[in-house]
């Protein structure tokens, strides 16, 4: 494979994030948010049936926990975007960007450098003119809350996956936290909401087509990132919020005002100051699922 192609493919996975911001909205107007992250990743795991048969005893022992991570991660996801429009939501996930390096300087115990805390400074002053009460923001609420702390769990998923992945099958080790992620998922939805999801031509095409590019994506990123720097990769997945605010003005009529714009790019440009290093020391983020 060469270069060029595999950045077609991560390209191709960042605007199948991008979009998926919206698919996942219309359907979580459909269904409560816990009873779809675990029936979507219930699909996941059934389509990775056959590479079951590969997984070792380790890759149990270290994708339990790991999904236990992505599953807390991502139920955050789901209930903030179930309350925010996808645009918004796409901005304020890509917070997580400028956070992975400043973790993993952090589990090194290594000072964050001036680079760094200017992208946070800079991620932290874009989600307030996203959010900010009183203005054009539409207010600081639950969703928001529970956006951005899914992007600091996403971001300490990628700071722990690449500690611990390097030893492992990246398929198998996905593979089981897809079975960590549906049982935790069910368990919670019974536990903390009352389960509803109306069956319908957009929940029974988009929960599998989900699952889907849920394993399609994750596959390619994998073989992608073989030929693609981290950094350049993290460029490429810059682009994830501006598809997901195309895709929702297209699809949904979803439309920010002018400050959100500003505080949306604001977040980008943290995001690209945090990414582009001289030396690929820090993995890139994990882009939305």
């Amino acid at each position: 494979m060469t270069h060029r192609r595999a950045v077609l493919i991560l390209l191709g996975c960042t605007f199948v994030w991008g979009a998926s911001f919206t698919l996942n909205k219309m359907v979580l107007d459909r269904a409560t948010p816990l009873l779809y992250m675990s029936l979507r990743f219930g699909c996941a795991a059934a389509l990775l049936t056959l590479v079951y048969r590969r997984t070792r005893r380790d890759d149990w022992r270290v994708g339990i926990p790991l999904g236990a991570l992505f599953a807390a991660q991502l139920a955050l996801f789901v209930f903030g975007l179930s309350r925010i429009d996808p645009g918004r939501a796409a901005f304020l996930f890509s917070f997580q960007t400028p956070l992975v390096p400043v973790l993993m300087l952090a589990a090194h115990r290594q000072r964050p450098t001036r680079r760094d805390l200017l992208a946070v400074g800079l991620a932290t002053l874009g989600a307030w003119w996203l959010t900010r009460p009183g203005g054009s923001g539409a207010g600081f609420g639950l969703g928001d809350v529970a956006m951005l702390a899914s992007a600091v769990g996403a971001a300490c998923y990628v700071v722990v996956a690449g500690a611990v992945t390097g030893r492992h099958e990246p398929l198998p080790l996905l593979a089981v936290q897809f079975i960590a992620m549906t049982v935790l998922g069910g368990v919670a939805s019974m536990v903390l909401e009352t389960p509803r999801i109306e069956w319908s031509p957009v929940t029974v095409i988009l929960i599998p087509f989900l699952a889907l590019s849920s394993v399609a994506t994750f596959g390619g990123q994998l073989v992608g990132q073989k030929l693609v720097r981290p950094t350049e990769a993290s460029v490429l997945y810059a682009l994830e919020p501006l598809v997901a605010a195309a895709t929702a003005w297209i699809s949904l009529g979803d439309r920010l005002a002018p400050t959100q714009w500003l505080g949306g790019f604001t977040i980008l440009a943290a995001s690209l100051i945090a990414s582009i290093r001289k030396a690929p020391a820090v993995p890139p983020a994990s882009p939305a699922v």
